[in-house]
């Protein structure tokens, strides 16, 4: 796996472990299309879910495994757009989303007292390591 593919995987990966549907909506807005344009609503959707009171923690065991998922979905995306190994590239975002997911959940949960707040710092960094995702291509 070139330098390429494994850091537009882990940047994948890593949006994908704070919000499950990034990685994911980051890929489709980069094909155009409905389809982008549904996965970008998903994640908009997922951004303001998050800051609902009664959502459970990302690394519940349900929330956790989507992220894996996703993340493993993602990655082996990104190995097959550069012709690499797509299983390689799934472990690569599944370990890299799950990683993610509870180093986000503990910084959040010590950077602000109102989780609002929070969530919404780390939307402002998914956003732009999503960006600059986009830019790795």
């Amino acid at each position: 796996m070139d330098r390429s593919t494994l850091g537009r995987t882990m940047a994948l990966g890593a949006i994908t472990g704070m919000r499950t549907t990034a990685g994911a909506a980051t890929l489709a807005y980069e094909h155009g299309g409905t389809v982008g344009k549904l996965f970008a609503l998903l994640a908009a959707g997922e951004m303001v879910a998050d800051k609902l009171p009664f959502i459970g923690d990302r690394i519940d065991p349900g929330p956790l495994a989507g992220r894996a998922l996703m993340g493993a979905a993602v990655g082996a995306a990104v190995a097959y757009e550069d012709d690499d190994n797509l299983l390689l590239g799934g472990l690569l975002g599944a370990a890299t989303a799950v990683a993610v997911a509870h180093l986000a959940f503990h910084v959040r949960k010590r950077l602000a007292k109102d989780n609002p707040i929070g969530g919404a710092i780390e939307d402002a960094l998914v956003v732009g390591l999503a960006a600059g995702a986009a830019r790795l291509r």
